[in-house]
């Protein structure tokens, strides 16, 4: 891994006037801003070196903006937090509220007599809030509030929209807003409360991509998708997070076309637009391959279909200032990707101990694109450095570092550049994934050691 593969991905179109874009910081490379220059310099590496079809796979996806503060009044009360895609710009005076019992849960379009009011809801678990507020927007409520659970210190920052949100899909247009339960107590015991609420944020429909590079040799039953998520929060250029990645499986691509690396498993590096709104590029691939399994004609132009792929491997952040070299559990996989994930962890974990690399096991349930693999059946694993975590003392004594301090101090933010990136933690970790991605490409029965025969 050079310095120069990690610069080429540093933003350069960030020239627009911030008056073009509200929260333009000239730092970005988000889906919003800056991603398109990024996608651009990979296909242009990929289509220099020659040695895969390089495809660019587009998608809509929905960008939930703040441009301001949201702001709710009872008297002087304004502990709240604006929930990312709940609704755009409104502002309410005056406005009745109704308490929904139950979280809202099961809550019909005709249930609730919500007609120009604030619905107000607790947290239930087992409740899904996108289809709660969507009910109640189209009962005629006019805002929602939704209450923390008791314990929670703070409003929560959580997304109100439909998961794996694709084209078509429906969105709140009325405001969302996040509330302290001590908030949702002061309303309730208000007599005859009525709210001013105001809102300031935009919901824009933009086009983005996937870059997908398809080896043209190896088993085709049994290919391998490399992928890393390319995009970056608006706040940041995101070198860590996840340029770290990105670079490293685009430097890995070109050195294996370089040494003209023949595999037994046929490899396919996938370059992932819109992680960063919720893993939308992932799984639109997923959802297309699935979707084709029983479309004729199929809608991908790919090469691949579902029942090609054997596995996944996903590296997302290698190169953490206070880094803690990590492996993706492969237990936390559901039922039918858990013996391959775990197959998976043990090949890391054997790397590791042959090369004298202290390492820890980390969760693989939520927070990048190994899910929508694993959630459909594929095994995944792969390596990483952490983000916001906070080293404890004896994780110190053992990786090295800085103790009770965060693994990534620059996560999401705009300090998240090229002197962010931990070089050694780079070295080491793109290291592993160049030696893990031979090492599976090179497996004559790959799918057997993915799902052993009992």
């Amino acid at each position: 891994m050079t310095r120069g593969e990690i610069e080429r991905l540093l933003p350069r179109a960030n020239s627009q006037a911030l008056e073009e874009q509200a929260i333009n910081d000239n730092n970005s490379r988000s889906t919003a801003n800056g991603y398109n220059e990024t996608a651009s310099y990979v296909i242009a590496r990929l289509k220099e070196a020659g040695s895969c079809d390089v495809t660019t796979q587009e998608f809509k996806v929905p960008v939930w903006t703040q441009l301001g503060d949201a702001k709710l009044e009872l008297n002087t009360y304004d502990d709240n937090e604006n929930l990312r895609y709940g609704g755009e710009n409104a502002t309410l005076e005056n406005k009745e509220i109704l308490y929904i019992p139950k979280g809202g849960c099961g809550v019909e379009k005709d249930d609730a007599d919500v007609g120009s009011k604030i619905a107000i809801i607790e947290t239930t678990e087992g409740c899904d809030l996108f289809q709660t507020a969507y009910a109640l927007e189209q009962a005629g409520a006019a805002a929602v509030l939704v209450s923390t659970p008791k314990g929670a210190k703070k409003p929560s920052w959580a997304r109100v929209r439909i998961v794996e949100w694709k084209e078509g899909d429906p969105l709140m247009s009325i405001p969302v807003l996040s509330i302290t339960h001590s908030t949702f107590q002061t309303i309730m015991a208000a007599k005859n409360a009525r709210l001013d609420l105001e809102t300031n944020a935009k919901i824009d429909i933009h086009t983005t991509s996937n870059i997908i590079c398809e080896g043209k040799l190896g088993a085709r039953n049994s290919t391998i998708v490399v992928g890393a998520h390319l995009d970056s929060v608006a706040a940041g250029p995101g070198i860590n997070d996840n340029g770290s990645g990105a670079a490293s499986i685009l430097e890995i691509f070109l050195t294996l076309s370089r040494s003209r690396y023949i595999p037994k498993n046929r490899l396919v590096f996938a370059w992932w637009g819109s992680e960063e709104d919720g893993l939308l590029g992932s799984r639109h691939f997923v959802r297309t391959l699935l979707e084709d399994q029983t479309n004729n004609p199929k809608l991908s132009t790919l090469n691949t279909t579902w029942s090609h792929i054997a596995m996944n491997l996903n590296f997302d952040m290698l190169g953490s200032p206070n880094y803690i070299p990590m492996i993706h559990n492969g237990s936390d996989a559901p039922g039918a990707a858990r013996l391959g994930s775990e197959y998976i962890q043990s090949r890391f974990e054997h790397f590791f101990q042959t090369t004298h690399q202290p390492y820890k096991l980390t969760p693989m349930i939520a927070g990048s694109d190994f899910l929508p693999f694993t959630a459909n059946g594929i095994p995944s694993g792969g390596c990483l450095t952490g983000a916001s975590e906070i080293k404890t003392a004896e994780e110190a004594k053992t990786f090295g570092g800085m103790a009770n301090a965060q693994l990534d101090p620059c996560y999401h933010q705009a300090c998240d550049n090229l002197v962010n990136v931990n070089f050694s933690a780079l070295n080491i970790m793109s290291t592993a994934a160049l030696n893990m991605i031979i090492e599976f490409s090179s497996e004559k029965r790959l799918r057997r050691q993915l799902v052993p025969v009992i």
